[in-house]
């Protein structure tokens, strides 16, 4: 398959700002945005979870400690769901910047 590139030309010279594949698209920002809150959300059950846990460990009932245990192991697969699905359609470890090729000069 073809590479679609779009060039900015600066100064005479052409600088490649962007490189869209058909065959791997970026995600747009909305989806990583909800892929972040899907990770977030399974993050936040697992401190919350660890955090109960250390807490009140002792004196926790079979009841809580299951629904502690349950609480654990979903925020677990949030994360590792988010992360997963991110690394599949993202793919960073396709694209990554050339340190061979010199960045433009900023002018702040």
């Amino acid at each position: 398959m073809t590479t679609v590139r779009q060039c900015i030309i600066v100064k005479g010279s052409i600088r490649v700002t962007e490189e869209q594949s058909s065959v791997n698209p970026q995600p747009s920002k909305l989806t990583q945005y909800g892929l972040a809150l899907v990770g977030g959300a399974g993050m936040t059950l697992l401190i919350l979870g660890a955090s109960i846990g250390v807490i009140y460990g002792a004196s926790l009932d079979a009841t809580s400690t299951h629904s502690l245990g349950l609480a654990l192991v979903i925020g677990l697969f949030l994360l590792i769901l988010a992360i997963g699905f991110w690394l599949g359609w993202a793919r960073p470890f396709e694209r990554f910047d050339d340190i061979n090729v010199p960045a433009e000069a900023e002018h702040h």
